[in-house]
């Protein structure tokens, strides 16, 4: 179930980065989303959904910090209750060469998973390795073209600044022992909001279809998902409107309460 984990990744704004390094350009900000199942008649696996996520991102004058707390009780057709928390937070270099990350997971009371570790590019193909410290000590190389999540919303934010309608990439999130995917992406036009709280009116309609690094065909299709989001991007890096399609079940996220963050001090 990290997989749930996947909008945290999403909502890492990217800035511009200045010739000393601070990052400039987007929000740093708080979003509280209210979550609730969508399309009720689409499966049979939870009747209703009723939770919460909160996101946290932060510029420092070093990179990124960031913050997610997804939590939400499932009621099954037979009426049982079933609950899920999920917690992350990352650090990511202002290179985007960098990123140390904590994810853990729980059922009720009961932790069901943790992992913790630390991830660098260092070949210029953009290959590189990721270290664990949880669930155990293990490494695992990062094939040729891997981004991290700063840089997968750098390219997004361009993308649909330049009017490019379609990107593909490999992402690691640190969601997991196999957490490297390749993500595709599909980009609206923009749409003007009559006003928005970020003060910013211009978004865009994002599609990003995640698949298994396993199954990826030379030819570029990839098959069958394994999961999906959409959302509207604003250019503070701001998520509107969010559905997260998990396969058997779907959840939309409404943003109730938007808090705009300082700007580091980086003299």
């Amino acid at each position: 179930m990290h997989r749930l984990l996947a909008i945290t990744l999403l909502t890492l704004p990217l800035p511009a980065v200045s010739a000393a390094g601070q990052p400039t350009g987007l929000l740093s900000h708080r979003a509280i989303y209210a979550l609730r199942l969508a399309d009720k008649d689409a499966g049979d696996l939870f009747a209703a959904v009723e939770g919460a996520m909160v996101i946290e991102w932060k510029a420092t004058c070093d990179g990124w910090v960031s913050s997610q707390r997804m939590g939400f009780v499932a009621e099954t057709p037979e009426g049982e209750d079933i609950t899920f928390d999920v917690r992350f937070s990352s650090w990511e270099s202002a290179e985007n060469d960098r990123i140390r990350f904590t994810l853990r997971s729980f059922d009720g009371p009961h932790q069901v998973e943790s992992y913790r570790g630390e991830a660098r590019l260092e070949g210029p193909d953009g290959s590189g390795v990721a270290r664990y410290r949880e669930p155990e000590e293990v490494s695992i190389e990062l094939p040729p073209g891997t981004v991290f999540p700063t840089e997968q919303m750098r390219r997004l934010v361009e993308a649909a600044r330049e009017g490019r309608m379609m990107s593909q990439y490999r992402l690691f999130d640190g969601s997991g022992l196999v957490a490297t995917s390749s993500v595709a992406a599909v980009i609206g036009g923009p749409v003007e909001v009559p006003e928005a709280v970020s003060g910013l009116t211009r978004r865009w309609p994002v599609s990003l279809a995640y698949y298994d690094l396993g199954g990826e065909d030379p030819a570029g299709e990839a098959g069958i998902p394994e999961f999906e989001i959409s959302f509207m991007l604003d250019e503070g890096g701001v998520l509107y409107d969010v559905r997260l399609d998990y396969g058997d079940f779907a959840l939309e996220g409404e943003l109730e309460k938007l808090e705009l963050l300082p700007a580091p001090d980086c003299r």
